[in-house]
């Protein structure tokens, strides 16, 4: 009669077969194994949608994904059993670039590096994820009221909903200001009609004689037009988006304390607090020294991470931000996740929020509540090589919490720790001997 285990904790490859013990496995297939060592046959799967799809991302209201150029919403079967179906939300997007998602009140805001946009949850349509300025208006001399001297002026669009604009309704930045000389008593400015559905106004600003503060002259419907200007505007609403401009397109985004921050390559954007589709593109950045592979908000800060390092923003607010280098360990791009993991303090079991993500040390957690001491989940017991991109998920299976992760691009020479048998047999390490599991 042969052995029975009842217990088992994973896969091992760092040491010497001898030297595994009974308590790891040098391969298993098609199983999941939980906290309590019990080896459970892995569910199956079946395709329900047809065709080349990636991107694929869901917040539990809406699920979305790519495929050939389109952004496209996955619309579950109408019957039991039936057939899901795909329907295209946005065309014209670059073939094969990897979109993110962040979901915000009962907004979706996507990017993918060269086009945003945002879906309404609640109607599930999409729109702009902030307003281009308008153009600089045309200004020449009329009859007037005014008192001689400069003036300028600048336009913004104003779109239905939101609270940014102070004629109410959501408002763009400012346009490039026009400034005149004039004697003559007046000003004719020309306003330009934006293409954007959703904008219903122009608010028309303009500075007392001589002044620098923008104020509030007119509204106006959404159409090209002349309007003259004949006195000066009365001194009470300013422009509050003076220089903002929409989000810039990035391919990372977290929400924290009230702003969207946005990675760009090796830079980090963050939006002006509780106006998320308004960016200071002069100030509001943070460069980093490589392209930023990670980015997640915690408790207590936010979370950079790089293809060779991991920091930590720690701080409330951008100003009072302070920068931490945590781990040398890096993330592949695209393979953070985020779930609940149980954590025992003075022996009591507890479930925390929790940061996962592949790395050049294997497969790394960390607490989003707190602190910033990283689990390295593999180290020591198996090694495999890391990859240049991959995706990972959090799934709740069996009463177990999965993260799991693929990879592809092999990153040469190595983000990978050899495993023993690589060390010692070089380039030929014997196979290891297999293990029978019998599951009844």
């Amino acid at each position: 009669m042969g052995n029975v285990y009842r217990e088992f904790k994973g896969l091992a490859n760092v040491l010497p077969p001898e030297r595994i013990g009974f308590s790891y496995l040098s391969s298993a297939l098609n199983v999941d194994i939980d906290d309590s060592g019990l080896i459970r046959r892995r569910p199956g799967y079946k395709k329900v949608y047809e065709g080349a799809v990636h991107s694929l991302w869901s917040d539990g209201r809406v699920c979305l994904f790519c495929q050939g150029g389109q952004l496209m919403e996955l619309l579950a079967p109408e019957t039991t059993g039936g057939p899901y179906a795909g329907r295209c939300l946005r065309q014209g997007l670059t073939s094969g670039q990897r979109m993110a998602y962040l979901s915000l009140n009962d907004t979706v805001y996507y990017s993918d590096g060269v086009v945003t946009g945002a879906i309404d949850t609640r109607v599930h349509t999409t729109r702009t994820w902030g307003m281009t300025p308008p153009p600089a208006p045309q200004l020449s001399p009329a009859e007037g009221n005014l008192r001689t001297g400069r003036y300028a002026i600048a336009l913004t669009y104003v779109r239905r909903g939101g609270a940014y604009s102070p004629s109410g309704g959501q408002e763009s930045g400012t346009s490039v200001l026009s400034s005149i000389d004039t004697a003559a008593g007046g000003i004719t400015a020309t306003a330009t009609a934006s293409d954007d559905p959703d904008v219903v106004g122009i608010n028309l600003y303009m500075t007392t004689v001589n002044g620098e503060t923008l104020y509030l002259a007119m509204r106006l419907p959404n159409q090209s037009a002349a309007v003259s200007l004949k006195d000066e505007p009365a001194p009470m609403l300013t422009a509050v988006t003076e220089g903002l401009k929409p989000p810039p397109a990035g391919h990372l985004m977290t929400y924290y304390r009230g702003r969207i921050y946005t990675a760009a390559y090796d830079v980090l954007y963050y939006s002006e607090p509780f106006a998320f589709e308004l960016y200071n593109m002069a100030a509001n950045w943070i460069p980093f020294s490589g392209m930023i592979t990670l980015l997640a908000a915690a408790e207590d800060g936010i979370f950079v991470g790089t293809q060779d390092k991991l920091f930590m923003l720690r701080g409330a607010t951008p100003d009072k931000f302070t920068l931490h280098s945590i781990s040398d360990c890096g993330a592949v791009i695209a393979t953070q996740a985020t779930g609940e993991t149980r954590h025992s303090d003075n022996g009591t079991n507890s479930l925390r929020r929790t940061l996962l993500w592949e790395s050049r040390r294997g497969k790394c957690s960390v607490s989003l509540e707190g602190g910033s001491e990283i689990n390295y989940a593999a180290e020591g017991i198996y090694s495999y090589e890391s990859g240049l991109t991959g995706a990972g998920i959090v799934q709740r299976r069996g009463g177990m919490n999965l993260y799991i992760s693929v990879m592809k691009g092999v990153i040469n020479g190595g983000p990978r720790v050899n495993s023993y048998m690589e060390t010692v047999y070089a380039g030929g390490a014997p196979t290891l001997p297999p293990i029978s599991i019998s599951a009844s």
